[in-house]
C-alpha cells in the first residue's frame, strides 16, 4: 500500500473521529439546560458544504468523498435538531435552514444544467467557495468574542480537533494537487488560528481551556448570558 493511500485512510478515520466533538457542545447544552448564547451558524452552514462536496463525489465517483460528507450530513442534523430542542428562540435557525435548502436546490438545478465533461470541475469550485462561506460562522463567533470580551461560546475541543483536521487536509490538498482543497482547507486554517488565540486573550469565564490552562473560575454578566 502506498504512503498516499494510508495517509487518505488516516484521514477518513481522523474526520469521522472529528464529526463526533460536537456530541461535547450537545453534553454542555444538556448540563446548562439551554443552547442559549450558542450561534446555530456553526451547524447550519456547514450543511451547505457538505451538500456541495457530496454532489462533488457523486460527479467526480469519489467514494471517500461521498463516505465522508455523508456521515456528517447525518451527525450535523442530529446537532442542529439537539440545538433546536435547548434552543428558545428558533426564529433565525428556521430561516437559516431555509435558506441553506434554497441554495442547495438552486446550486444543483445549476450544476445539472451544465455540460457533463465541465460538471466536476464547476462543482469543486463551488464546494471549495462554500466551505469558505461556511468559515462565516467562525467569523461571528470571532467577532462576538471580542464584543464581549470572553471565548465562553466557542467550544476549545471543536477548534483545537479542527485546527489538526484542516491541516492535514491542507497538506493532502497540496500533495493530491487539489488547489479547491487545499485553499478552502488553508482559509479555515487560518481563522481557526485565530480563533485559538483568543482564548489566552479572552479566555472563557465558567471553564477552563485544555491545554492551554486558562479561563474558569467566573460567572457570567447578564448580559454575557444573553443571545447576539
Amino acid at each position: 500500500m502506498e504512503p498516499l493511500d494510508l495517509f487518505t485512510i488516516w484521514l477518513t478515520f481522523f474526520s469521522i473521529c472529528f464529526t463526533f466533538l460536537p456530541l461535547f457542545v450537545v453534553m454542555d447544552w444538556h448540563k446548562r439546560g439551554t443552547a442559549e448564547g450558542f450561534s446555530s451558524l456553526s451547524y447550519v452552514l456547514p450543511l451547505l458544504m457538505m451538500c456541495c462536496w457530496f454532489k462533488h463525489g457523486i460527479i467526480t465517483q469519489d467514494k471517500t468523498n461521498m463516505f465522508l460528507n455523508g456521515v456528517n450530513l447525518f451527525f450535523f442534523s442530529f446537532y442542529i435538531a439537539a440545538f433546536w430542542f435547548y434552543q428558545p428562540k428558533r426564529k433565525y435557525l428556521y430561516g437559516q435552514l431555509s435558506a441553506v435548502g434554497l441554495m442547495v436546490a438552486a446550486i444543483f438545478q445549476y450544476v445539472n444544467k451544465t455540460p457533463e465533461e465541465k460538471q466536476a470541475d464547476l462543482m469543486g469550485a463551488i464546494a471549495a467557495f462554500t466551505q469558505i462561506a461556511s468559515m462565516a460562522g467562525g467569523v461571528y463567533d470571532l467577532r462576538r468574542a471580542i464584543q464581549l470580551k470572553t471565548t465562553e461560546y466557542i467550544p476549545a475541543q471543536i477548534q483545537f480537533g479542527f485546527f489538526a483536521l484542516t491541516l492535514q487536509w491542507t497538506i493532502f490538498g497540496l500533495i493530491v494537487g487539489n488547489p479547491y482543497m487545499m485553499i478552502a482547507n488553508a482559509a479555515g486554517l487560518a481563522l481557526n488560528i485565530a480563533t485559538l488565540s483568543l482564548y489566552i486573550i479572552y479566555p472563557p469565564k465558567t471553564w477552563k481551556v485544555p491545554i492551554f490552562g486558562v479561563g474558569g473560575g467566573k460567572e457570567l454578566s447578564d448580559g454575557e448570558k444573553k443571545e447576539k
